[in-house]
């Protein structure tokens, strides 16, 4: 009806209906009445602010929960990462000192092994020149010396030659004062005594030590070590001093 009074002076409507007129049915108006926004009152307003402060401080303690919870799942991860790097570092810790042990203790093998293998050679050494050197008895060297006055009943006056010696007698004093007497070969290193002095000494004290001679006064380097005792003016005897 609405539609009708509205179209009232509209003279298209006395037309006759076309054919695609008629199949199509007139849409029909909406007649649902309009919703109208009714104002709110101050108290609908204080109540309305008041639900949204509501959602809003629920809204936040669930933020700040959920916060807190990955803060400590965080916390709990680097805890454990921690853990296992320490357990790693410990570990390679652990694997670093055996594998320093082991070496230093392949270094301590070694070094004896040498030490032993020096004082064989020194101990060789002494055998050797007891049966090459080997002193005659006086019978002997009378019996021949009787020939040798026969076929020369004047024999003339010569120069005494220079005595070889094969063997030197050194006398190291050690730190306390007590003294390490032992015999080296003349033509043996000044590291065969300095070795012997490391092995025998008495004083209390250990590890490498230094020599030096009082008179002239001398401290020997590690070139005079590599010397012999010949060369040194150490044959045949010689008071030597130990030092740290």
């Amino acid at each position: 009806m609405e539609w009708l009074l509205t179209k009232s002076g509209d003279e298209s409507l006395d037309d006759p209906l076309s054919e695609e007129e008629e199949e199509t049915p007139m849409e029909e108006e909406n007649t649902e009445p309009k919703l109208t926004l009714k104002p709110l009152t101050e108290e609908e307003k204080k109540e309305k602010l008041a639900r949204l402060e509501e959602l809003r401080k629920k809204k936040r303690a669930e933020r700040e929960e959920r916060e807190r919870k990955e803060a400590v799942e965080k916390e709990k991860k680097r805890v454990a990462e921690g853990k296992q790097i320490g357990d790693l570092k410990f570990t390679l810790e652990q694997q670093e000192m055996r594998k320093v042990a082991a070496e230093k203790k392949r270094e301590k093998e070694a070094d004896k092994a040498a030490k032993a293998k020096i004082l064989a050679r020194i101990e060789e050494d002494k055998i050797a020149r007891r049966e090459m050197f080997k002193m005659k008895t006086p019978e002997g060297a009378a019996a021949a010396a009787a020939p040798a006055a026969a076929a020369s009943p004047t024999p003339a006056a010569a120069p005494t030659p220079k005595k070889d010696y094969t063997e030197c007698r050194i006398q190291i004093r050690q730190t306390n004062g007590q003294p390490l007497v032992h015999s080296f070969g003349a033509k043996e290193e000044l590291s065969a005594v300095r070795l012997y002095a490391e092995i025998n000494r008495t004083d209390g004290s250990a590890g490498p030590v230094k020599l030096m001679s009082s008179f002239p006064r001398k401290v020997y380097t590690e070139e005079d070590y590599d010397n012999s005792l010949e060369n040194l003016g150490l044959v045949p005897s010689a008071v030597l001093m130990m030092t740290k």
